[in-house]
């Protein structure tokens, strides 16, 4: 069993009158970037209390212009990297004036949590038997293990946590980013399509991504290019397997 290290949290900020919308823009943006540059940030849920209604009535009654997040880090040194990183600093220069303030900053309260039970469900996960079942899970078997744990954490940092055997395991932020499954007809003569199964890592930029696996002593393998609505790649690692790169899509 792996010992727990994460760190979570609760904190409410109270918005300004008048302020919602521009707070909401801002706080989107935030979120966006968190989840691109900050690996170490699991879980980054913001949410505004929602006017009652007949059958959703908030105990006590709250003011609508609270906002609640609720966050998860890898660890300590990630929640601080959080805190004490340009986004989170810029952030606060550029729209703390949206809050309510005490000495010059937004007031907020944070209550950090132990975790005792249960499980968090994405909307976008499959809820009905016929939805299909999501890739969860990438594996790499190596010949020379140590060798392959430093090519991963050079060209994807990759960071590890060591479980039972030796294992190394890689823990990715939960997301609500969309899914790809697929199954192609296999050809031999095609770089990329031969018979087996591959796997593809989310980048930002196919190139920059190519050139750092090859400075980590991998190899190109197919160029890229775009089909079906998305972009990708396929480089190699020191051992000859496969590797998809895909950017972002919806």
């Amino acid at each position: 069993m792996l010992e727990d290290q994460t760190v979570s949290l609760i904190s409410r900020w109270y918005l300004k009158p008048g302020c919602e919308e521009e707070a909401r823009k801002a706080l989107t943006e935030a979120a966006k970037k968190i989840y691109l540059h900050e690996p170490g940030t699991l879980t980054y849920l913001i949410h505004q209390t929602r006017p009652d209604d007949s059958k959703l009535i908030s105990l006590p009654s709250v003011s609508h212009e609270e906002i609640t997040f609720f966050e998860q880090y890898r660890d300590r040194d990630s929640f601080l990297a959080h805190v004490g990183g340009e986004i989170f600093t810029t952030f606060l220069e550029k729209n703390g004036h949206l809050f309510q303030q005490s000495d010059g900053r937004p007031f907020l309260t944070v209550s950090f949590l132990s975790h005792i039970a249960g499980f968090k469900r994405s909307t976008l996960q499959a809820t009905e038997a016929t939805d299909p079942t999501p890739g969860v899970m990438v594996e790499v078997i190596a010949e020379d293990q140590a060798k392959m744990k430093a090519f991963y954490q050079a060209a994807f940092n990759w960071q590890y946590e060591i479980g039972g055997s030796g294992f190394a395991y890689v823990r990715y932020p939960q997301s609500l980013q969309p899914r790809l499954a697929g199954i192609g007809e296999a050809n031999a003569a095609e770089p990329g399509f031969a018979p087996g199964s591959n796997f593809y890592l989310q980048v930002d930029d196919l190139a920059k991504a190519i050139e750092k696996v090859i400075q980590a002593g991998g190899k190109k393998f197919v160029s890229p290019m775009a089909v079906d609505g998305y972009e990708f790649a396929m480089v190699k690692d020191p051992e000859d397997n496969a590797i998809g790169l895909i950017k972002p899509f919806s």
